[in-house]
């Protein structure tokens, strides 16, 4: 019987991109007042492709994306030979914009729901963060990659959440999106999965499908109580 459920929170609580992008957005427009050299050199679109670039270049980054942004941020800095003491103040411009989401209309009514049973812990690679985003309530914890140094589907995360609620293999389930890093993350860490296909996703990987699949948390949830 379970004990844990884990949550992934990206395009499985709420959907990515429109929150990344207007976060983006939110952080383009301070640029252009307050930093104009930049956005007149870049657009928005050059911007995120540096980003990426930068990533690449260094790894270790895709374990703290908060790190990534303002590395990234110092470096355009130098690029206009300003000081970086506006870094932090752009990164929050970006970080409390990225906090606004828009949950899928079935997450609160299943979480509340799982949370009288269940332990509830929230398992992310990103930086958005339960107690900014309204679900504080009903999670135990969480624990993102930077906690751990290191991204799903490295089994750490998962470790961890075990750890800290003092349960077993056999007592954890995790619920999310993404086939790699959620489902061949939680094979990696001996546990149960649930794939959530809310956008009818197929499975593109050469392991096995997951046995376990739902269009929405609703229908997980049936499947969980049945």
């Amino acid at each position: 019987m379970y004990k844990l459920i884990c949550f992934d929170l990206d395009d499985t609580l709420w959907p990515c991109m429109p929150t990344i992008e207007f976060a983006e957005q939110t952080l383009y427009d301070w640029l252009a007042k307050n930093k104009s050299t930049i956005t007149n050199k870049y657009s928005i679109e050059q911007l995120r492709v540096k980003r990426k670039q930068l990533i690449t270049a260094q790894p270790a980054l895709m374990c703290d994306l908060s790190a990534a942004r303002r590395v990234h941020l110092k470096q355009l800095a130098a690029e206009i030979n300003d000081t970086d003491e506006w870094v932090e103040t752009a990164f929050n411009i970006f970080y409390e914009a990225r906090q606004n989401v828009s949950l899928f209309d079935d997450v609160v009514p299943v979480l509340s729901s799982l949370k009288k049973n269940y332990t509830l812990a929230a398992l992310t690679n990103g930086n958005a963060h339960i107690n900014k985003t309204g679900l504080a309530e009903y999670f135990d914890f969480q624990i993102s990659a930077a906690d751990v140094n290191a991204a799903k589907p490295d089994p750490a995360m998962f470790y961890r959440a075990m750890q800290i609620a003092g349960v077993n293999f056999s007592e954890t389930l995790h619920v999310g999106d993404h086939p790699t890093h959620d489902i061949l993350g939680a094979r990696n860490a001996g546990i149960d999965s649930v794939w959530i296909r809310r956008f009818n996703q197929k499975w593109d990987l050469d392991a096995q499908e997951p046995e376990q699949q739902f269009l929405d948390l609703r229908t997980f949830y049936a499947f969980l109580i049945s």
